[in-house]
């Protein structure tokens, strides 16, 4: 998470362009991520090159007027990155205020998407298939996790450069200085109104009148520590349902904390190793978020010597109850009582019932709350969330390697070899009590390299 994103510059005078911001911006460029370039483009000739001729100023104007979902809107998280292409813009609207290609303006932008998840932000960008856009074919493909300060200030100083062009060459004010100026001098109020609705997908500066009033009635009456889960996974047509269903979940938490038969405080020494090691930055950067939960689950198993291919009872650790009724999209509510953790659940999702049993689902989010738990010590509630920001993204791998260990899975996979292997899947996640997608997860996750 070292990897940075970099705009290199060669400003060129373009004396047929009429427009002055568009005219005074012209620019061959470069987009590199980390050691990728985004910008290798393929000539009609078959030749490639890694620069692009263009106007930077809608690329510039792009980023500020989308500049409070580009750093705060994570609810794209939770669609496959693989599905994060311009193609796909009508299944994902977002696309528009997430992909270059929404700078539009009639230049030649990358496939590139920006995607906040909390601490990281996550770039992806895609090879062209064809020269639909025009003679020129974009040919580089990738993906990284960027530190979402290092991508903030990356954005900003796009912006910023742009507008020391424009004021060189003596182009007055533009909807782009105008608008930047807004974003730099909003107070704290407004900074965090346009953050909230971001985190709900809503441009803040369009949000009508009922909305706006019905976000500054909700959001601070929810707990402080609880609002940004719930931005991020709330639906937006049911704010009040979802916030009336906390209080009501708090309280099932509280109880169900009483039937966790066992203490915290082992599996909380049994991850302090982990949790220290991940604070403490390297030369490669900060590890994975995946990777933290992936090894705080072999720590929590190795200390309770639990086997890679015995099943995990996290009943033992976790207390539920079922609260029946609307919630509003949350799918959770988790207390730490008395050094006991609980769980109040809200009906599995429609989605999740042909391919997951609702055992499946709430043994899975049981483990995912212990996760949370126990990768944040000081916080006592937790929501669990649909988006996959970094915290969500240990508590999901915790959740993965604890019940359905990738040794025990791979052990399984070796004397399953006669079998299909989506039956050796399914007998594998029968045997951990898991549904075949958690397994294949796994797989696809922490095995495939070992096929």
């Amino acid at each position: 998470m070292s990897i940075g994103i970099e705009l290199q510059i060669e400003w060129f005078d373009a004396p047929g362009v009429r427009a002055p911001e568009l005219a005074a911006t012209w620019a061959r460029y470069q987009l590199w991520v980390g050691g990728s370039c985004v910008t290798q483009v393929e000539e009609p000739d078959g030749t490639f090159r890694r620069s692009i001729y263009g106007s930077l100023y809608p690329l510039a104007e792009w980023i500020a007027a989308n500049w409070w979902l580009l750093t705060g809107h994570l609810r794209p998280s939770a669609t496959r990155p693989a599905y994060w292409t311009w193609s796909n813009l009508r299944r994902y609207p977002w696309l528009r205020q997430h992909n270059l290609r929404g700078a539009g303006d009639g230049m030649a932008w990358p496939d590139l998407t920006v995607v906040p998840e909390g601490a990281v932000t996550r770039v992806v960008w895609a090879a062209d298939e064809d020269r639909a856009l025009g003679p020129l074919r974009f040919a580089s493909s990738g993906r990284a996790l960027v530190r979402s300060d290092e991508a903030r200030k990356a954005m900003a100083g796009v912006v910023q450069r742009v507008l020391d062009r424009l004021a060189e060459s003596d182009v007055g004010k533009t909807p782009l200085s105008v608008e930047w100026a807004e974003i730099g001098s909003a107070d704290e109020d407004e900074q965090e109104f346009c953050l909230a609705a971001a985190r709900l997908g809503l441009d803040p500066y369009s949000v009508d009148e009922a909305t706006s009033t019905k976000l500054l009635a909700i959001v601070p009456a929810i707990p402080a520590e609880l609002q940004a889960d719930f931005l991020d996974t709330a639906d937006l047509d049911a704010l009040e349902i979802a916030a009336q269903w906390i209080p009501m979940a708090s309280e099932a938490a509280g109880r169900a904390s009483a039937d966790a038969a066992m203490s915290l405080t082992p599996l909380r020494e049994a991850v302090a190793g982990e949790l220290a090691a991940d604070a403490v930055p390297n030369s490669a950067g900060l590890r994975r978020p995946w990777h933290i939960g992936f090894d705080m689950a072999r720590a929590v198993r190795q200390a309770l010597n639990a086997e890679a291919t015995a099943p995990f009872d996290i009943s033992a650790w976790v207390g539920a109850q079922a609260l029946q009724g609307p919630a509003g999209g949350l799918q959770g509510f988790a207390a730490v009582r008395n050094d006991r953790c609980g769980l109040a659940l809200s009906d599995p999702p429609k989605f999740a019932s042909a391919a997951v049993s609702g055992s499946h689902y709430q043994s899975f989010r049981r483990a995912k709350a212990l996760g949370w738990a126990l990768f944040r010590p000081h916080r006592q509630i937790f929501l669990l969330s649909s988006a996959h920001t970094g915290d969500d993204r240990v508590a999901g791998a915790f959740a993965a390697e604890l019940l359905a260990p990738a040794e025990g899975i791979r052990r399984a996979l070796a004397t399953l070899e006669t079998y299909d292997e989506d039956a050796a899947l399914d007998v594998i996640a029968s045997h951990f009590g898991v549904s075949p997608l958690t397994i294949r997860h796994q797989v696809d996750n922490q095995l495939v390299v070992l096929r």
